[in-house]
């Protein structure tokens, strides 16, 4: 019998560990997409994030959602003065969305976020002739 022995370094394992332990841990999100004729819809539940926690940025194509979590309260009733992002997920974009319409809004306890789909941008195909 082989003993492998499999070392991970020790700043690795502090990092995994920290977003577990702080504040509590974490809750997996619940992330669903749809597509309807005119928009992408993006549905976003997360337990125990209220409205204000999510926040949405667009960088490159990838529309980012991440909360900011709270470092280190002492109290409840203390606020917190730093926070630590905490990615819920990411989605690629097609190009065929306008950037500049999307909205997001929280309803019933999730977050509903709708990107237009514009419709001169979509489809687009061209043939490129390989030069030989």
């Amino acid at each position: 019998m082989n003993n492998y022995k499999i070392e991970i370094p020790k700043n690795i394992l502090a990092d995994i560990d920290f977003s577990n332990t702080l504040n509590g841990g974490r809750v997996e999100p619940n992330i669903e997409v749809n597509l309807t004729e005119e928009a992408f819809e993006v549905f976003v539940k997360v337990a125990g994030l209220s409205a204000d926690h999510l926040q949405m940025d667009v960088e490159n194509n990838i529309l980012w959602l991440y909360a900011l979590q709270p470092v280190l309260k002492k109290a409840k009733e203390e606020e917190a003065q730093d926070f630590v992002p905490q990615t819920i997920g990411h989605i690629v974009l097609p190009n065929f969305i306008d950037l500049d319409n999307i909205v997001a809004r929280y309803y019933n306890n999730q977050w509903k976020i709708v990107m237009p789909i514009d419709e001169h941008r979509k489809g687009f195909k061209k043939r490129i002739e390989v030069e030989i």
